[in-house]
């Protein structure tokens, strides 16, 4: 008798609009077609998390379907509890930031064929204060766009949402006063944004183009007050993706490490799309800090 591995698929429901919904039974066949069992985790605002992690040793991966912040959510659950398991993700969310960074397409067969094909590779986390990221930790202008827009709008507009909120919240942007410390580069200044990338994409836009989630390095971005000056010159450099290298007054960008952040006042945090804790903040890179499958 053939013996059979086991896997866990880990999906939400109301991801990307239940997306995930109409393809449950081509994910079954596909892990049957590979000799996997796969056992089904649904969320749900009250689900108990904790008892995905029931007789986790009988699982070759888990198979997680949603956005980023659904995966967030499962990594920290793995991390918290020292668990070392492989993840491969099914991009079902809105945006899908992190799954652009790994290449995972958007068709949910020739992804999971990706994942069953492949071996587990290490890529590295972010971790903030006590919390972990896959992709992106930010404060200032785009955690307000990420947190104030309409959960309702996201479900029927998709990214459109995001968009129409930026341009409400761009209208009112604040100023934060910061200390920025890290080996590469420590400042006392006022900033409208700063975003720390694991990844490289924030709302399906490659800010952090070259960053690598295999260097050991997280790719800072610093947006400043007077950016409207520089407004018509960071577009056309945006648009051909040579913003990084361009010596912008109110623009800053770096790789570290590790940097810890300290504000005048405890300013809030977005993680993955989703809330993270307030300033102040240590952020740093965890080397090899996850396994993930599809990306070799």
């Amino acid at each position: 008798m053939k013996i059979l591995k086991k896997a866990k698929l880990i999906y939400n429901p109301v991801s990307g609009g239940g997306k995930i919904l109409k393809k449950l039974d081509e994910i079954f066949k596909i892990y049957q077609e590979f000799d996997y069992i796969l056992d089904v985790f649904r969320i749900s605002k009250d689900c108990e998390k904790d008892n995905v992690l029931i007789n986790i040793e009988e699982y070759d991966h888990f198979l997680i379907s949603g956005g980023d912040g659904t995966v967030n959510s499962f990594v920290n659950l793995l991390k918290i509890n020292d668990i070392d398991i492989p993840i491969g993700i099914l991009p079902t969310g809105t945006a899908n930031d992190f799954a652009k960074v790994l290449n995972m397409p958007q068709n949910i067969e020739m992804a999971c064929r990706k994942i069953l094909n492949s071996k587990a590779s290490f890529i590295d986390l972010g971790k903030i204060n006590n919390n972990y990221f896959i992709n992106i930790a930010s404060a200032g202008v785009f955690s307000t766009i990420s947190q104030s827009t309409d959960r309702n709008m996201i479900k029927a507009m998709g990214k459109l949402a995001y968009i129409l909120n930026g341009i409400k919240e761009m209208s009112k942007i604040k100023k934060m006063k910061i200390i920025i410390e890290s080996k590469e580069y420590t400042a006392l200044l006022d900033i409208v944004s700063i975003l720390v990338f694991n990844g490289k994409c924030a709302g399906n836009f490659p800010l952090a183009y070259n960053a690598k989630v295999d260097d050991g390095l997280l790719d800072i971005l610093i947006l400043k007050p007077d950016f409207i000056t520089d407004v018509p010159e960071m577009t056309a450099a945006l648009a051909t993706k040579t913003h990084l290298e361009k010596e912008f007054h109110s623009f800053k960008y770096f790789q570290t490490k590790k940097l810890k952040i300290v504000g005048t006042e405890n300013y809030h945090t977005d993680i993955d799309g989703e809330v993270g804790p307030d300033l102040p903040l240590t952020i740093e890179c965890i080397s090899n800090g996850l396994r993930i499958l599809g990306i070799s």
